[in-house]
Parts: C-alpha cells; sequence; structure tokens
C-alpha cells in the first residue's frame, strides 16, 4: 500500500485486535519512512462463512508485505541469470 501523501511505499507496524466495537475487529497501523504519514486500515466484523470466502477469492500472500513491488519484480527475474 502507498502513501496517499508522497506515493511512497507504507511500513507495517502491526495489527491489533479490537474487542469494544460492534463494526471493526482487527486494525492495522501502517506508516510512511518517507514523510512520516500514518494511517490505521480497520477490518469490518465478517461471519466466519464471509471470511473464508474473502480468503479462498484472495491470491497468493506476499512474500514481501512491506515490498508488494518486489513481488513484481521477483516474477520478472530469469533464475538462469541469478546462477551465473
Amino acid at each position: 500500500m502507498n502513501c496517499w501523501h508522497c506515493g511512497s511505499e507504507l511500513i507495517w507496524g502491526g495489527d491489533h485486535d479490537i474487542e469494544d466495537s460492534e463494526d471493526y475487529d482487527m486494525v492495522t497501523n501502517l506508516s510512511c519512512h518517507n514523510c512520516g504519514a500514518y494511517v490505521e486500515v480497520y477490518r469490518a466484523i465478517t461471519s466466519e462463512k464471509k471470511q473464508k470466502e474473502i480468503w479462498e477469492d484472495a491470491k497468493e500472500p506476499s512474500i514481501s508485505p512491506d515490498a508488494s513491488w518486489h513481488d513484481d519484480a521477483l516474477d520478472r527475474v530469469d533464475p538462469k541469470k541469478l546462477e551465473s
């Protein structure tokens, strides 16, 4: 996820359960190393069935969640060129 203000990749700070909300069950905090912005993303409470559907429909998780661009770059690398 990129920073709204400067476009740099946001750094994941952690996930935290929310117990006192009727609408959300988790908050993720992210920060920008470039401009210092701070972002919180709230996950809506869903039924167990709906959550399972969301996970099944999601693409394979990023091997580098703080730098998803890295995954795209890995897809374009020729492994044979790395061996030399």
